[in-house]
C-alpha cells in the first residue's frame, strides 16, 4: 500500500520489510525491495548522504514524501539496485555497490564477506582492535595502533568511524555497501585519502512486519536473526529493530585443552526511530556489537627456527634447541591448525552507536544535522605461549577504550540544476586509552631469561593516551555548463589537534628475596620496558583537501571522466612509542635512554584518475574502467633508529614517515544481463604499491647480525603483503518455477516460486611477505575462495530457504612469514578468513 502527503520536497520512503525466520525449512523477506537516498553529492561518493535505504524502503530525503513498501521482484527494481545503477552509469568516480539482494541471497555477514565481492578492499581484521582494513592497499600505518589515523574511511549511515573497534562484528541491519575509491571530504563527513567503505542500514517502516530467520551451518555455526518494523503514530513516527545472535565452534582446535579458537560467539541489534512531519524528518538510530570470542590465536608455529642471516651465519641456538637446554622442554606442536596454547582467554568486546540524522526544508534547500556518540571497550587476555610455555614476552594482552563524538551541519541545494551545491560544517573529537600489557612472566621466564627477578605475574602496563579535535569546513559546487559537460569542484580546510601521553609502570612484587630493582631489571632486559613518564604531547595541524573532477556524457552509453585530489593526513599518535632501555647485563643497571618522537608528520596525497563508464543494449551491459595514478608523501609507516647509549647502541622502533610512497593501478567493474533472470557480474583492480624513496627503511631480522646496518633503503621497491591482482567473479540466475509445492496443499502450496542460484569467485594473487632484502623469501600462492548456493522463495518473498557455501575449496591462507630468532620458531599468520563452511538458511515474514 502506498500512502502519499503533499509535503514539498520531502520524500520519505519507507523502511524495510520485516522478515521472520524460523526452522531450516522457511524463507527471507524480500531483499529487493529497498531504497537508497537519491540525495547524493556530485562527488565524495555518497559520504555525505543521510544514511542509506532499507530493504524495502526509500532514504528519507527532502522531496514528496511518501510512506509505504517499496517494489518487489527477485531484482533490478530495487532501491539497491538503484544505487548501484547510478554508481556504476552516473557517478563520475570508481566505485561499486553490493545491493540488498546479494546480501541476503548470498550470506553476506561480515567484511570478510564484503570483501570477496568489491575487488581492491581488505578487510584485514584479525580481533577487534586492529582491524587494517585498506583500499588500494593503503589504511591504517604500521601494525595498527590507538591514535592512527587511516587512509581509509569507514562510514555507516553518514557517519564516519575512526577506531577500529567499531569496525567489529557482524553486519548488522545493512542494506546495502558501497566502495568508493578517491579523496574525500569536501562534500561532508571526515576526510580519507584513497576512498571509503560505506553502508546503508535499513529504514523503519510505516507498513508492520516481522522477518525471522534461521541459519545452521558446520561447526555447530547457528545464526538467528529478528528484524520487525512499523508504525507507532500513524503517518509520524515509525521504529524498526533488528538484532542476531551468532554463535559456532572455531577452526583452530588446541591439542592440549580442546578449545578452540577463532570461533563465534557475538551478538548485535540495530533499534532506530523515524519522524516525519510536512517539511521535516528526523532518524534516531543505535547500534550494539558485542563479543566473547578467543580471536588472540592470530600467529602459529610451523617449524624450528629457521633464520639465515644475511652474512650466511646462522644463530647460537634455535628456538626448540632452546626449549630444552633451558627447560628441558618437547616440542608439541609444528601445526598451525592444532596449536597448544598456554594461558589462553577469551577477549570480551563492545561496540556502541549512536546517531541521530534530522533533516528539514529550508526554502528550495535541504538542511541537515547529523550527530553521532559511540564508545567501543576491548580486553584482551590471550598470550598465545605455544608449545604449553609460559614465558609471556611480547603477548597480545591490551585493553583498549575509546570514545567517538562528532557533530556535522550541511545545507544542499536542488538537484538536478545548472549549479548543484553542497556546504557544511564538520567537528570530530576521539579520546582513547591503551592499557597495554603484553608481558606477563609465567613460571618458565626466570629459567628462559636467566633472570630471578622475572616472578610469575609480574605484569607491566603500559598507558597511552590519545586524543584527537577536528574542526572543518567545506564546499562542493557541480556546474553543468552544458547537457553533456560538467565539472565538480571541491574545498576543505580542516584544523586539527592531536594529543598524545605514556607512561609505564609495573606494581612489583614487595616483601621478597627478590627485589622489585631486581624484577624491574628482568622486566626491561625481556623488553618490556621499565617506569617511565612521557608526559602529555600536543600537535596542531591544518589541512587542506580539493578536488577538481570534469565529467563528459560522450553519448548515451559513454561517460568519461577525470579527477585530481589533494588529500591530507594529520599527524598520527605514536602510540607504540614508548621509552628506549640501555641495559648492562654484567652490572644489572638499566637507564632511559630516549622516548620516540610523539608524532608523525603529516601525510599529503596527490590522486589522478582517468576513467569511462559505458552502458550498452538498455544497461544490460556495463562496463567500467578507472586507471589512477596517487602520490602519498610523507606515508605513515614503522620506523627505526638507532640511539648511542651507554654501553651499548639501542635499536628503536616507532611510527614514521616514508618520504613518497606512489599507488597506481586499474579498476574495472563489469555486469552483464543477458535475460532478466540472469546477471552475470566481473570486477578486479591491479594495485601496484610501491615506495619511491624509503632510505631509512628497518632491517629485516636477518640484517641484524653484529655490524649490521639498522636501516636498508626500500626505495623503488613494491610494498609487501599485498596482492598485485584481485578478480572477483560470479553470477545469479533467478527461474520462476510457479506451483513447484502444489503437492503440499494449504498455504504453501498456493505460492508461485522462485528458484535461484549463484556462484561468486574471488582470486587473489600471489603475495610477498618478505623484505626484499632478505635471504630466504616467501610468497603465498595465489588462491581462491569460492562460494555458491542455490534456494527457494516465494514470489512475494514471504518465505525462502537457502542452501549455501563459503570458501568451498577450503582454502587457508596465510596472512604473515616469519623465520623467527633464537627466541622464536618459524611462524606464519593463520588465516581468519575461515574455513569451508556449509549451511542451510531460512526466513519467514509476517
Amino acid at each position: 500500500m502506498i500512502r502519499r502527503r503533499s509535503l514539498k520536497n520531502l520524500k520519505l520512503s519507507t523502511a524495510s520489510f520485516a522478515a521472520v525466520i524460523y526452522g531450516l525449512a522457511l524463507g527471507s523477506s524480500d531483499p529487493s525491495a529497498h531504497a537508497q537516498s537519491q540525495e547524493r553529492p556530485a562527488h565524495e561518493g555518497h559520504v555525505g548522504v543521510p544514511g542509506g535505504g532499507g530493504d524495502e524502503t526509500e532514504t528519507a530525503t527532502v522531496a514528496d514524501i511518501q510512506v509505504g513498501l517499496g517494489g518487489h521482484g527477485h531484482h533490478g527494481d530495487g532501491p539497491g539496485e538503484k544505487l548501484k545503477q547510478e554508481v556504476l552509469t552516473k557517478t563520475p568516480q570508481s566505485g561499486n555497490v553490493i545491493t540488498s539482494t546479494t546480501i541476503k541471497d548470498q550470506q553476506i555477514d561480515n567484511l570478510t564477506d564484503v570483501s570477496h565481492y568489491v575487488a581492491g578492499y581488505r578487510p584485514n581484521i584479525g580481533q577487534p582492535r586492529a582491524s587494517r582494513m585498506t583500499i588500494r592497499g593503503v589504511g591504517i600505518a604500521g601494525s595498527g595502533g590507538t591514535g592512527y589515523q587511516s587512509d581509509t574511511g569507514y562510514v555507516v549511515d553518514d557517519v564516519y568511524w575512526a577506531f577500529p573497534g567499531f569496525q567489529w562484528g557482524d553486519l548488522v541491519d545493512v542494506s546495502s555497501v558501497e566502495l568508493l575509491y578517491g579523496p574525500t571530504g569536501t562534500a561532508g563527513n571526515k576526510n580519507t585519502n584513497v576512498g571509503s567503505l560505506i553502508f546503508h542500514t535499513q529504514l523503519p517502516s510505516f507498513e508492520d512486519k516481522t522477518t525471522v530467520s534461521v541459519n545452521y551451518g558446520t561447526y555447530n555455526r547457528t545464526r538467528d536473526t529478528l528484524n520487525s518494523t512499523g508504525t507507532l503514530i500513524p503517518d509520524t513516527l515509525a521504529y524498526r529493530f533488528a538484532g542476531y545472535i551468532n554463535h559456532g565452534d572455531g577452526y583452530y582446535r588446541d591439542g592440549y585443552s580442546g578449545s578452540t579458537y577463532q570461533e563465534i560467539n557475538r551478538a548485535g541489534l540495530h533499534a532506530q526511530l523515524l519522524g516525519v512531519g510536512d517539511d521535516w524528518s528526523d532518524r534516531l538510530s543505535f547500534t550494539y556489537n558485542g563479543s566473547n570470542e578467543h580471536n588472540s590465536y592470530l600467529t602459529g608455529t610451523v617449524g624450528d627456527t629457521s633464520l639465515v642471516y644475511a652474512n650466511l651465519t646462522l644463530p647460537k641456538s634455535s628456538f626448540f634447541q632452546n626449549m630444552w637446554a633451558k627447560l628441558h622442554w618437547p616440542v608439541l606442536t609444528i601445526d598451525p591448525n592444532t596449536p597448544y596454547i598456554a594461558r589462553q582467554g577469551r577477549d570480551p568486546a563492545h561496540s556502541l552507536m549512536l546517531t541521530n540524522t534530522y533533516s528539514k526544508q529550508v526554502g528550495d534547500n535541504t538542511f541537515k544535522s547529523i550527530s553521532a556518540v559511540g564508545y567501543d571497550a576491548f580486553r584482551q587476555f590471550g598470550y598465545s605461549d605455544n608449545q604449553l610455555l609460559e614465558l609471556g614476552f611480547g603477548s597480545a594482552g591490551m585493553d583498549t577504550y575509546a570514545l567517538q563524538t562528532s557533530q556535522e551541519f550541511r545545507l544542499s541545494s536542488p538537484k538536478d540544476q545548472p549549479i548543484e551545491w553542497t556546504t557544511g560544517l564538520f567537528t570530530y573529537y576521539e579520546a582513547a586509552q591503551d592499557r597495554m600489557h603484553h608481558w606477563e612472566f609465567g613460571y618458565n621466564s626466570a629459567a628462559w631469561l636467566g633472570y630471578p627477578g622475572a616472578l610469575p605475574g609480574l605484569r607491566p602496563w603500559w598507558l597511552t593516551k590519545a586524543g584527537d579535535f577536528q574542526a572543518a569546513a567545506y564546499g562542493q559546487a557541480t556546474w553543468h555548463a552544458t547537457e553533456q559537460a560538467a565539472i565538480t569542484f571541491g574545498l576543505r580546510d580542516s584544523y586539527e589537534d592531536r594529543y598524545k601521553a605514556t607512561k609505564f609502570q609495573t606494581p612489583w612484587y614487595y616483601g621478597l628475596p627478590i627485589t622489585p630493582a631486581q624484577q624491574a631489571f628482568a622486566m626491561a632486559a625481556a623488553g618490556g620496558y621499565f617506569p617511565s613518564d612521557s608526559g602529555g604531547f600536543t600537535h596542531f595541524h591544518n589541512g587542506v583537501t580539493g578536488i577538481l573532477n570534469p565529467q563528459y556524457q560522450l553519448n548515451e552509453n559513454v561517460l568519461l571522466y577525470a579527477l585530481v585530489g589533494r588529500g591530507d593526513k594529520a599527524g598520527a599518535v605514536n602510540s607504540t612509542g614508548t621509552d628506549v632501555a640501555s641495559y648492562d647485563k654484567a652490572a644489572k643497571t638499566f637507564t632511559l635512554a630516549t622516548f620516540s618522537p610523539p608524532f608523525t608528520k603529516g601525510e599529503i596525497s596527490w590522486d589522478y584518475e582517468l576513467g569511462a563508464k559505458t552502458n550498452w543494449f538498455d544497461g544490460k551491459l556495463i562496463s567500467n574502467i578507472n586507471l589512477y595514478w596517487n602520490d602519498l608523501f610523507n606515508f605513515q609507516a614503522t620506523q627505526t633508529r638507532t640511539i648511542a647509549t651507554s654501553p651499548v647502541l639501542v635499536t628503536q622502533s616507532y611510527l614514521g614517515n616514508v618520504p613518497h610512497m606512489r599507488l597506481r593501478g586499474i579498476e574495472f567493474v563489469q555486469q552483464w544481463s543477458p535475460i532478466e533472470e540472469l546477471t552475470f557480474n566481473l570486477n578486479g583492480a591491479y594495485t601496484e604499491a610501491r615506495y619511491v624513496s624509503y632510505p631509512d627503511s628497518p632491517s629485516p631480522t636477518d640484517w641484524t647480525f653484529s655490524g649490521a646496518p639498522a636501516t636498508l633503503s626500500l626505495s623503488n621497491t613494491r610494498v609487501t603483503g599485498l596482492p598485485w591482482w584481485q578478480i572477483n567473479g560470479g553470477y545469479a540466475y533467478h527461474v520462476p518455477v510457479g506451483r513447484a509445492l502444489a503437492g503440499l496443499g494449504g498455504w504453501l502450496g498456493e505460492q508461485n516460486y522462485t528458484l535461484f542460484h549463484y556462484t561468486n569467485a574471488s582470486w587473489y594473487n600471489k603475495q610477498q611477505y618478505t623484505n626484499p632484502w632478505s635471504l630466504i623469501q616467501y610468497w603465498q600462492p595465489a588462491y581462491v575462495m569460492f562460494d555458491a548456493g542455490f534456494g527457494l522463495h516465494t514470489d512475494d518473498r514471504r518465505v525462502q530457504v537457502t542452501l549455501w557455501g563459503k570458501n568451498l575449496f577450503d582454502n587457508r591462507a596465510w596472512t604473515s612469514w616469519s623465520p623467527g630468532a633464537s627466541g622464536a620458531p618459524t611462524t606464519v599468520g593463520v588465516s581468519t578468513s575461515g574455513p569451508r563452511l556449509l549451511g542451510v538458511t531460512s526466513s519467514v515474514t509476517f
